[in-house]
């Protein structure tokens, strides 16, 4: 009678993932688009005071109010008295420089006429948002905060 030998195989465990290295992968990517990324400026927080609703509490300014205006394709006009002048055309630089110098002449103005500076701000409802946030960081920079923002939309 001949012998038959069976070959035991050895049990195999079931194939592993090994994650450790997937791991440190992972946080040498999250490292690397943390530093190489920009951060994006605080905008200016600006502490407005709306108009109020009761009639006793409105006071006139004797100095009439700055009217800023933002046009669609994003140029900024501003005036007192509906004389308004071109400031700013260039859409894409976020700093405001003839803004800001009109600004300041405003709230110099005022400043000596004993009155707070008042502004009017309108922006048309097809302006990018970025243009309307420049142009109140500019009111942060210069400290005015009488402000009223208005939207408007020319029909054709």
């Amino acid at each position: 009678m001949a012998r038959r030998s069976y070959l035991k195989l050895e049990e195999q465990e079931d194939p592993q993932l090994d994650i450790a290295p997937l791991i440190d992968v992972s946080f040498l990517l999250l490292i690397y688009f943390l530093v190489t990324s920009t951060m994006q400026p605080k905008e200016g927080d600006l502490d407005i005071t709306f108009p109020s609703t009761q009639t006793d509490q409105v006071d006139v300014p004797p100095v009439d109010p700055l009217s800023i205006r933002l046009r669609e394709d994003g140029v900024i006009l501003a005036g007192i008295g509906g004389a308004e002048e071109e400031l700013e055309a260039d859409i894409n630089s976020r700093k405001c420089p003839r803004l800001l110098d009109k600004l300041r002449d405003y709230k110099q103005v005022a400043d000596a006429s004993g009155s707070p500076p008042f502004v009017v701000v309108r922006a048309d409802d097809g302006a990018k948002q970025q243009r309307f946030i420049d142009i109140v960081n500019t009111l942060t920079i210069v400290e005015i905060s009488n402000v009223t923002m208005t939207g408007f939309r020319v029909e054709n």
